[in-house]
C-alpha cells in the first residue's frame, strides 16, 4: 500500500530512530537537514542582517554576578529584549557565552517555580564564570509589549500563539512563521553574545528546555558557531513539539527531532530528560541512537545524558547537571558536586527591557512585521533573476534548492513492479507500479510500445485526472511516430488513491504539513520520480507533456530534476496567474513555494530543455524563463497564449533534438 494514505507521521508518532552506515551517509543527511530547517524557517535564502544597534543598560550588581537590560535589532525596526547576566569584573575574551532560551512557562523568562526558574539559571551561569543571555520568545513579555502594545498578566502561552494561529495565506507561501522568527532571533542573539568583549567565541553554548530546547537544536542545526549544547526535556522520538513555534511546514519531512538533535555531532552534547514526560525513554532510545552517530566520528564520549525523576521543565536538579557539564566542557572551576546557591529575586522592572518604552521607530503590529518581511523576501528572490550564467548557477543553488525542499524532492531510484500485460483503448500496454526506493511511494504506470519502435525515444504523459483522461489519439500518434509512451497516475489522481484511517484521515492531524508533503507536492514528486526512472532506462531522448493542472506539476518536476539529458517539455499552465496569491493557495498550495521563486522561476530552471508553455494567460510571468533562455541559444522556449491542438503538440513532442 502507498504509505501516503495511512499511518502518516504526526506530532505524537513513535518514530524509530534512523541508523547510518557511515560518517559520509550521516553528513549527507545532516546537510539535508540544515537546508530543510532553514527553508522551513523561511531563512532560505538567508535574510540580510541589519546592524544590531544593541543597547545594554541598567547594570545591577549582586552577589557574584551582575545583570543588565538588553535590546538589539533583529530585523529592521524589530527588537529583541532580554537580560544579560555577567560575572563581576569579567576578563576580556575569558568567559563562555551561553544562550539561555526559555520554554513555554506561564510567564516566560519571568517564571519562578519549582519546575523552572529562569532567573536562577541566568545568574548561576554568571556565578560559575559564564556570560549568559536570556531573551523572550515571540509574544512573551518584552516581545508582547513590542507587537501587542502591552505586557500581559494572563498565560503568555495564549498570547504567544494568538496571532500566529491565524497566520496563513501569503505568509504561508513565503514560510514566514513564528518558528522562523524565533530561530532568527536566536541567530541574532548569538551574534550579540559573540560580540561581547569578555566572551570567548570558541566557547559559545546554548541550553534551553521544552520550547527552548527546540530553539537550541534548531539553532545548532543551522549555525556552526555553537561549540556545545544542552537541550533539556525535548529531544524525543515520541513527541515532536506541541506549539506553533516548534512546527512549520517541511520542518520534519522524512525526519524527526532525534536526527535534528544529533546535528551538533561531534561537539559536546548533553541530553537532559525527565522520567515523567515524553523524554522518559531517552536513556534507552534517543541517547543510544545519537551516540551511534557520535561513534561515526570516534567521539562517543562527547555525548552524555542525565535523567531526572521530576516533571517536565528545567528544575534545580536539571540545572545543576548542566552547570557541572559546563564546567567539564568549558574548563570552568565547577565542582563535581556543585549545588545551585541561594539567590535574590528581582523585580520585573529590572528584567524587562521595554518596561519604560520601546526604541524609537519600533514596529508595533504583527501585520507590519509580516508585510515588511514578505517585501524583503520578495526583493531577495528578485535579486536572483537569471540574467547571466553565474546568476543562473546561483539561482539553481539557492532558489532551486528552496523549490526542492518545498516539494520534498529527493532523487531516488525506482523499480517498476507487478508488471502485467494490459490493454487500454484498444492499445496493448504493460501495467505496473513504480515504487520509490527511498520513500516506498507507489505510482501506477503504463508503458505503450510497438514492436518496431525505436526504444531510445520515449514520452511521458500526465493528466490532472489520471491516465484514463488522456486522449488515446495522442498516445497512438506518438506510438506511430516511433515513441515509447509512458503514463502515470500522479498522487490523488486516477487509481492513485488509497484507503484512509477514519480516525486520522490525511490532512487532519495538527501540524500535518510539518511532517507531510502537500497533495500537489506529492504529484510533483511522482512526476519527477517517473522522469528519473525513464531516463535511467537508457533512453537517449525523452519528452513529457502535462495536461490541466498536471502541466503545473510537470513544470515544477522538470525544474527539480538532476538530469544530464536534454528533454522536451510541454506544459499546460491552464491560465495560472503567477502574481495572484489565491491562484497558489487554491491551485498549487505548496508552503514556501514563493521562497523558490514560484512558477516563473521553475520555468526558468527548465533551461536548457526545450519547452512549450501553452494556455499562458496574460498573468503568467514568463520574463524569468525568457531571461534564462537567452543564455542558451541552442535551447528553445515557446510560449502560446492559447491551448495547442493535439496534432501540433505531438509534432513538438516527437521532434526531439
Amino acid at each position: 500500500m502507498d504509505p501516503r494514505w495511512r499511518d502518516l507521521p504526526y506530532r505524537d508518532t513513535e518514530f524509530v530512530p534512523a541508523t547510518y552506515a557511515s560518517r559520509a551517509d550521516w553528513e549527507e543527511e545532516r546537510a539535508r537537514l540544515r537546508a530543510q530547517v532553514l527553508f522551513a524557517a523561511g531563512l532560505s535564502p538567508m535574510p540580510d542582517k541589519p546592524p544590531l544597534n544593541a543597547r545594554i543598560w541598567n547594570r545591577t550588581e549582586r552577589d557574584g554576578y551582575s545583570l543588565e537590560k538588553v535590546y538589539f535589532q533583529s530585523l529592521p525596526n524589530f527588537y529583541v529584549g532580554g537580560t544579560l547576566f555577567r560575572p563581576l569584573d569579567p576578563t576580556p575574551g575569558g568567559h563562555p557565552g551561553v544562550l539561555a532560551p526559555h520554554g513555554h512557562a506561564r510567564l516566560g523568562r519571568l517564571n519562578e517555580s519549582d519546575d523552572a526558574s529562569y532567573l536562577a539559571r541566568g545568574l548561576t551561569l554568571a556565578r560559575i564564570g559564564c556570560t549568559a543571555f536570556m531573551w523572550d520568545m515571540v509574544d512573551y513579555n518584552d516581545s508582547a509589549r513590542h507587537l501587542s502594545g502591552a505586557y500581559q498578566d494572563e498565560d503568555y502561552g495564549t498570547v504567544h500563539r494568538a496571532f500566529w494561529q491565524r497566520a496563513d495565506g501569503e505568509q504561508q507561501l513565503w514560510n514566514f512563521s513564528i518558528l522562523g522568527l524565533q530561530l532568527w532571533n536566536a541567530i541574532r542573539a548569538l551574534d550579540f553574545v559573540e560580540g561581547l568583549p569578555e566572551v570567548d567565541p570558541q566557547r559559545l553554548v546554548c541550553t534551553g528546555e521544552s520550547g527552548g530546547g527546540t530553539q537550541t537544536y534548531n539553532l545548532y542545526a543551522v549555525d556552526d558557531r555553537l561549540a556545545a549544547a544542552a537541550p533539556v526535556c525535548m529531544v524525543s522520538a515520541y513527541m515532536q513539539g506541541g506549539c506553533l513555534c516548534e512546527n512549520a511546514p517541511a520542518l520534519r519531512f522524512d525526519t524527526n527531532n532525534v536526527d535534528i538533535g544529533a546535528t551538533i555531532a561531534p561537539k559536546p552534547l548533553l541530553l537532559v530528560s525527565s522520567a515523567q514526560d515524553w523524554t522518559a525513554h531517552t536513556p534507552e532510545v534517543e541517547f543510544p541512537a545519537i551516540r551511534k552517530i557520535y561513534d561515526l566520528y570516534g567521539a562517543g564520549d562527547r555525548v552524555e545524558e542525565v535523567q531526572i525523576d521530576a516533571p517536565h521543565g528545567y528544575n534545580k536538579e536539571m540545572r545543576e547537571a548542566v552547570y557541572r557539564w559546563l564546567g567539564r566542557v568549558c574548563d570552568l572551576p565547577v565542582a563535581a558536586d556543585f549545588r545551585e546557591p541561594a539567590y535574590e529575586m528581582e523585580p520585573r522592572e529590572n528584567l524587562l527591557a521595554f518596561f519604560d518604552g520601546l526604541p524609537e521607530g519600533a514596529l508595533t503590529e504583527h501585520e507590519a512585521l509580516v508585510a515588511q518581511q514578505i517585501a524583503a523576501a520578495r526583493a531577495q528572490v528578485a535579486a536572483h533573476k537569471p540574467d547571466t550564467l553565474n546568476a543562473l548557477g546561483e539561482n539553481r543553488r539557492v532558489l532551486g534548492g528552496a523549490l526542492r525542499v518545498a516539494v520534498g524532492y529527493r532523487a531516488s531510484d525506482a523499480a517498476l513492479e507487478n508488471v502485467r500485460d494490459g490493454q487500454w483503448e484498444s492499445l496493448a500496454c504493460q501495467e505496473g507500479t513504480l515504487v520509490c526506493a527511498q520513500r516506498g511511494v507507489r505510482v501506477p504506470m503504463r508503458r505503450f510500445a510497438l514492436s518496431e519502435n525505436d526504444l531510445s525515444k520515449a514520452t511521458l504523459l500526465v493528466h490532472a485526472q489520471g491516465m484514463e483522461a488522456l486522449d488515446p489519439l495522442v498516445v497512438r500518434a506518438l506510438l506511430e511516430a516511433g515513441q515509447t509512451v509512458y503514463a502515470v497516475d500522479a498522487f490523488g489522481t486516477g487509481t492513485n488513491i488509497g484507503s484512509q484511517d477514519s480516525e486520522r484521515p490525511r490532512g487532519s492531524t495538527a501540524y500535518f504539513s510539518t511532517f507531510n508533503r502537500s497533495d500537489d507536492a506529492e504529484c510533483v514528486g511522482d512526476i519527477a520520480l517517473a522522469l528519473r526512472h525513464i531516463l535511467n532506462g537508457q533512453y537517449a531522448q525523452l519528452s513529457a507533456a502535462g495536461f490541466g493542472s498536471a502541466g503545473l506539476w510537470l513544470l515544477l518536476a522538470g525544474a527539480l530534476l538532476e538530469a544530464d539529458a536534454r528533454l522536451r517539455i510541454a506544459a499546460d499552465v491552464d491560465g495560472f496567474v503567477t502574481d495572484r496569491v489565491d491562484d497558489y493557495l487554491n491551485r498549487l498550495p505548496i508552503p514556501g513555494i514563493l521562497r523558490g521563486g514560484g512558477l516563473p522561476n521553475a520555468a526558468a530552471l527548465l533551461v536548457p530543455h526545450d519547452v512549450l508553455l501553452h494556455r499562458v494567460g496574460q498573468g503568467f510571468d514568463t520574463s524569468w524563463a525568457e531571461s534564462a533562455y537567452r543564455l542558451y541559444g541552442e535551447a528553445s522556449l515557446r510560449v502560446e497564449r492559447d491551448g495547442v491542438p493535439n496534432d501540433a503538440l505531438v509534432d513538438f513532442l516527437k521532434s526531439l533534438p
